[in-house]
């Protein structure tokens, strides 16, 4: 109980600084006969979404309540309950929301024309950038402290989602693969590879506070490019 109320703690104070804008979404709108517009119930829904996956960032998965969720989202519980049986099924949802905010600025991304060691590392920035964010430390923390306690939700998050965090990085080694310049025999174990030799280090020294200076990162990430690259790059007959 007290490391949950310490990891709680720190959840909060690394998330509250990202955490600036309101929880209560605007007035919601109604069409004719005073139901929702079909744009209006979307609109709803990402709100819950948002609202839930700040609340969760913020206070941990047990110390949020169903009925909170409804009140800062302002919907009504059936609102919740009509698409998610149960408070983890809306964590999982929130999360894949989160995850699809993040993924859109990575399907932005266009591979570069020059060699593929320059595209990498500019890629590589990108996904550090989203990577270490304050939001995306904290949502880390929250699922190594739910993981354990509740493993059924963990499978279910990481079958439906594995491949798609991983996708678009298989699209931008496949450009390079397109051109010649590396060989892909398993782009799905490639594409989470390079995500481990770019990311994993210093995301899990940010994890502890310990966030290296900004030089000291860009040096490791091209160090990482070129690892990576040295184990996948065409080899010339």
């Amino acid at each position: 109980m007290v490391a949950d109320n310490f990891l709680s703690e720190v959840l909060a104070e690394k998330v509250r600084p990202t955490m600036s804008a309101r929880l209560e979404p605007a007035e919601f709108r109604r069409g004719p006969g005073g139901r929702p517009t079909r744009a209006e119930a979307e609109r709803r829904h990402a709100a819950l979404l948002e609202t839930a996956m700040r609340l969760f960032l913020e206070r941990g998965l047990d110390a949020v309540s169903i009925d909170e969720i409804a009140k800062r989202s302002a919907v009504a519980k059936r609102f919740i309950y009509a698409r998610y049986r149960d408070k983890s099924a809306l964590f999982v949802a929130a999360i894949e929301h989160w995850i699809g905010d993040r993924l859109d600025v990575l399907q932005t991304f266009a591979p570069s024309p020059e060699r593929a060691e320059v595209g990498l590392v500019r890629f590589g920035q990108k996904l550090l950038d989203i990577g270490l964010q304050p939001d995306a430390l904290a949502l880390q923390r929250l699922l190594f402290v739910a993981a354990p306690r509740f493993p059924e939700l963990a499978e279910h998050f990481v079958a439906r989602n594995r491949h798609r965090a991983v996708s678009e990085i298989e699209r931008v080694l496949g450009f390079y693969g397109g051109r010649g310049e590396i060989e892909l025999s398993d782009s799905q174990a490639m594409a989470e590879q390079f995500f481990i030799a770019v990311v994993g280090i210093p995301q899990r020294l940010a994890l502890f506070g310990l966030r290296e200076p900004p030089a000291k990162e860009r040096r490791r990430l091209r160090t990482a490019v070129r690892l990576f690259l040295d184990g996948c790059r065409a080899r010339q007959l």
